[in-house]
């Protein structure tokens, strides 16, 4: 018997590149998200840095209006900027969706074929197995008959 071949095998390869372009596309939305997210981390942290460095400032008495004025106006543009950065993650979030329902789409498509596969290759196994089965019983049949004769 022929060894086993699965006639869709291009179509669940194209499913398969299919939902790996999707993956892609979905990775690259998450990371500008992440991107996004990181850089409002980073900038609340420096904005703590900056207003613990006033307030400590403040309680030595060390005080420079010049420099305390530049800190508040740095926590504000900086909080601006988190603001707008926010702003662009969620306007990012209804594509992510988008992206992420076309994925599940195109997963159920793979999984449909592969399925298909799974069953060919079974029905073939049955038959090898089947055919097998019926060789070796001709075969102990025939040493039978000779051990008889």
């Amino acid at each position: 018997m022929k060894r086993f071949q699965f006639k869709l095998q291009k179509l669940l390869d194209l499913r398969e590149a299919k939902e790996k372009e999707i993956k892609n596309e979905l990775m690259k939305v998450l990371s500008e998200q992440n991107r996004e997210r990181n850089f409002q981390h980073e900038l609340n942290e420096k904005i703590a840095e900056y207003e613990g460095k006033l307030s400590e400032m403040q309680k030595k008495g060390v005080f420079n209006p010049a420099e305390a004025m530049a800190i508040l106006r740095f926590a504000d543009v900086s909080r601006n900027a988190i603001v707008a950065s926010e702003k662009r993650v969620q306007a990012l979030e209804p594509e992510v969706q988008r992206i992420r329902e076309r994925l599940v789409v195109a997963s159920r498509e793979k999984k449909v074929v592969e399925k298909l596969k799974e069953r060919k290759l079974d029905e073939y196994n049955y038959e090898l197995n089947r055919e097998i089965s019926k060789e070796n019983d001709d075969m102990n049949q025939k040493i039978y008959h000779k051990k008889i004769m």
